[in-house]
């Protein structure tokens, strides 16, 4: 209450309250001349007899809609108004009403009006349900270039609506040459003067009197202009300088939409649901579009699911009087934002204007000058004009600016939705080609570079070294699609074709960082198997996760398929198993069946008999499945394995094991932490049946009193093994780095 009291006060100081009473006039004004040529655009041709009564109905919904829109909106000072986009669409509604009624008749009217109502109710509730189940935020995709060319585009049709209340004549590629008689030249140019200097005031100071002192300076040198020409009202009227006439007299309006109910031709009205359908989707696009782009203006992020919900209470509410479709309008909020009005205030305002004129009649406002109306509505379009096609150049990239001119001229070719359309097609197909250059091979890999972190001993990690070339890895990222899995492929191609290089036995594909494939990737995966047959290597699959392991399933990419397929739950165990292929296709002594004194030999020198090592250990056997180390527990001794497999893995907090490394005959567990005295770091689990021997740090203590030069080859031992890991773990960090 107390926010709400002093936000009051600031809006009642003189250097808001001007600027918001200036521009709720104007605003006001500009939206009793849209409601009386709504009017007329839709209750045309044996219908025009309605218009009177159709004005009444436009300024209803006119009212409606900017009260509860200013009232409620989270994007003050937005100001809403009734749309051309849907007038256009509920002309043609009418014009088809009106070709099986006869115009003239009450009942037709009863029609139209009973159309313009359930269309308009419709679209509110529409816009209630959207914005109450979060889906205004999808407009939040459309890119950045594409709600500047919007904005460009507004512009634009500002601009030529601004020429089109000065002259009276639509500016089009027809009407260009009637701009230059010399009674067109006396009604635009000194509408085109007042729009640059206005522009030009407005850039260069930011005083909350400029406009409002330019729209008042503008109505004196009009009408004294006028005097000192000699030239009356009448004469100014028949000229086109003003704005009038409009009928004479109130509208008075009156609850049609009852009598509606009972004495409307229904079936003519469900006649059109395709026209109405039509209205809605475009009535939703230009909604999100214009709320998205007063966000843009303002600078500031607002709620587009309530706005949602505000256009359809309030459309629903004028639905009920007859009013047609309305919602936040761009070009109002900017005029409203660029002479300092803020609040709530400005759209009351204007609403108020609409409301007098709906009870008292529009006679008052014949008087004023098209020059400062059209005016401002050409100062609008300069403004966003200059914004997005001038200032824009210096600010975006030129692809971007690209996008928005192509926008421009597609708005001015076709319209402003279709315009937008066709934009966001061309930002899409820029985005694809973009997206297509990026390279969807994060890193690309070697059996050599990239190794399992099953630890092995030394002879079979040279052998993986020395045919580590012919396992050829490829890390994937991103969204593949059509744009990259060709080019994918054609990778894949040359790496088999290349004879400089050993042939590939296993293609590995890991996919952990894959988000997802369309149709043409699954496709290339599926040549890429063909390519594995024939070629006679196997495709490894890595990192699947359940969507993209479906996809791949229905395309016959499963390892059903055959020989040529595997597949595995992540990258180290696909690894694992071509390394394991390898080492068993080449002759190796059996160092899993020899003693271990035998496997340690080489690693603690000649010098030293390993059966003195025997001597100071306790021989361990254990099942599969065991846990030997646990994680978290003290550490008090360390293990030589003989036989058999072990693997390190951690638990984390939220209770996924990972697998860290994994042990053969010949390593040692456990020494980190034993040296470091800490807690084990780490659980160890047999993978299967195992013999190992237990050295406790009390009887490494006693080994390094009784045989300090067997302390000291283990020590070297130790040393080795450590060195031999960091640098296995370095050469897969170097082959990783981007």
């Amino acid at each position: 209450m107390v926010a709400t009291t002093s936000r009051l006060r600031q809006q009642l100081q003189p250097r808001q309250l001007i600027p918001t009473l200036t521009v709720g006039l104007v605003i006001g004004v500009l939206e009793v001349v849209l409601a009386t040529s709504f009017a007329a655009l839709i209750f045309s041709g044996s219908a025009a007899v309605h218009v009177p009564s159709a004005i009444a109905l436009m300024l209803f919904g006119a009212t409606t809609i900017m009260t509860l829109v200013g009232l409620l909106t989270s994007l003050a000072p937005a100001v809403a108004s009734v749309q051309d986009s849907t007038a256009a669409i509920l002309a043609l509604i009418a014009a088809s009403i009106t070709a099986e009624l006869p115009g003239a008749r009450p009942e037709t009217f009863l029609t139209i009006v009973a159309a313009i109502g359930a269309s308009s109710i419709l679209a509110g509730v529409i816009f209630l349900v959207l914005g109450r189940f979060g889906l205004g935020n999808l407009v939040r995709f459309i890119p950045y270039p594409v709600v500047g060319g919007f904005l460009a585009g507004t512009g634009w049709l500002l601009f030529k609506g601004g020429a089109g209340v000065l002259t009276g004549t639509s500016l089009t590629m027809a009407s260009l040459a009637s701009f230059g008689r010399p009674d067109s030249l006396i009604k635009w140019v000194p509408g085109l003067v007042f729009a640059v200097l206005l522009l030009a005031l407005v850039r260069r100071y930011r005083h909350f009197l400029v406009i409002p002192g330019a729209l008042l300076a503008g109505l004196a040198l009009f009408y004294a202009a006028l005097f000192v020409g000699g030239s009356n009202m009448l004469e100014a009227e028949t000229r086109g300088w003003l704005l009038g006439p409009f009928p004479s007299g109130s509208p008075g309006w009156e609850p049609w939409t009852l009598e509606a109910l009972e004495r409307a031709d229904w079936a003519h009205v469900f006649a059109q649901v395709a026209n109405v359908l039509t209205l809605l989707v475009v009535a939703l696009l230009a909604l999100l579009l214009n709320a998205s782009g007063i966000e843009q203006m303002l600078k500031r992020d607002g709620d587009l699911n309530r706005e949602l919900q505000v256009a359809g209470v309030a459309n629903a509410a004028a639905g009920l009087g007859g009013g047609i479709i309305g919602f936040h309008a761009l070009s109002f909020t900017a005029l409203a934002n660029r002479a300092g009005a803020v609040g709530r205030m400005v759209s009351l305002v204007g609403a108020g204007v609409c409301g007098v004129v709906l009870i008292v009649g529009t006679e008052a406002l014949s008087l004023f000058p098209r020059a400062i109306l059209g005016g401002l509505l050409v100062f609008l379009g300069l403004a966003f004009l200059v914004e997005w096609l001038y200032e824009a150049w210096f600010k975006l990239p030129r692809r971007d600016y690209l996008v928005i001119v192509f926008i421009v001229l597609a708005v001015a070719a076709v319209g402003l939705l279709p315009g937008v359309a066709v934009g966001l097609v061309a930002a899409i197909v820029l985005f694809v080609i973009d997206y297509s250059r990026t390279d969807v091979v994060r890193h690309a890999l070697t059996g050599a570079t990239y190794q399992s972190r099953v630890e092995r001993d030394p002879r079979d990690r040279e052998i993986l070294r020395q045919l580590g070339d012919e396992t050829h890895i490829l890390e994937l990222q991103g969204f593949v699609f059509f744009g990259t899995s060709n080019s994918l492929l054609g990778r894949v191609r040359e790496r088999v074709g290349d004879p400089s290089l050993p042939p590939v036995r296993f293609l590995v594909l890991d996919f952990r960082r894959v988000s997802g494939l369309d149709s043409s990737a699954v496709l290339s995966f599926t040549r890429a198997l063909q390519l594995a047959e024939s070629n006679g290597f196997t495709l490894v699959l890595t990192g699947l996760r359940d969507p993209i392991r479906s996809q791949l399933a229905r395309a016959g990419l499963e390892e059903a398929a055959g020989n040529s397929l595997r597949t595995f739950p992540d990258l180290d165990r696909g690894s694992q198993w071509c390394e394991d292929v390898v080492l068993d296709s080449v002759a190796r002594t059996a160092e899993a069946s020899q003693p271990l004194p035998i496997q340690l030999q080489d690693g603690l020198g000649e010098s030293v008999d390993p059966e003195r090592l025997m001597d100071y250990l306790d021989p361990v056997e254990i099942p599969a499945a065991h846990e030997l180390i646990r994680q978290g527990q003290p550490s008090e001794d360390l293990y030589f394995l003989e036989s058999g497999r072990l693997t390190a893995q951690i638990t984390r907090r939220d209770g996924q094991t990972v697998r860290l490394r994994t042990m053969g005959p010949g390593t040692v567990v456990g020494e980190i932490t034993m040296y470091l005295r800490t807690v084990r770091t780490a659980s160890v689990v047999s993978e299967a049946p195992s013999k190992l021997y237990r050295l406790t740090r009390s009887a490494f203590e006693e080994m390094e009193r009784r045989d300090p030069q067997l302390a000291s080859a283990l020590h070297r031992l130790f040393a080795r093994l450590l060195a031999d890991r960091l640098s296995d773990a370095l050469l897969s960090m170097e082959a990783l780095r981007d």
